[in-house]
């Protein structure tokens, strides 16, 4: 499993948006609501948000959100997608964590491939 932004993943297989709605050219992507944020996401200062949202994820069983999200994505890998671009304070970094904590399962952030025809400076020749 990975997580992402809407804006980084292009056309990955797996997506599956997990914030509270998705920018329009997305909405047709699944989506798993129990992990958006609450009403109040936009309202509270970050350490009430990641208390609020810690509750949030302790009423949630790990492993059934996990095998729901495997089979959300048709097996494909999920890749679990919010607004925020790398680098900035997002849930699904928290998400991430918990999965971790909860099933000693590492959650990466998705890293978009190389673009077509770049040269790798490393490569063997």
């Amino acid at each position: 499993m990975l997580t992402g932004s809407f804006f980084t993943t292009a056309d990955q297989p797996g997506r599956i948006g997990i914030a509270r709605f998705a920018p329009k050219r997305f909405r047709a992507l699944p989506r798993y609501s129990a992990l958006a944020p609450g009403p109040w996401f936009k309202s509270v200062p970050r350490a009430e948000y990641e208390r609020r949202f810690a509750d949030q994820l302790a009423a949630l069983d790990p492993a059934a959100v996990w095998d729901e999200l495997h089979a959300l994505a048709g097996g494909e890998e999920p890749i679990l997608l919010c607004w925020e671009r790398p680098g900035q304070f997002c849930h699904r970094r928290l998400v991430a964590g918990w999965f971790e904590r909860g099933l000693g399962e590492t959650v990466a952030e998705f890293q978009p491939p190389a673009a077509a025809g770049q040269m790798d400076l490393f490569a063997a020749p």
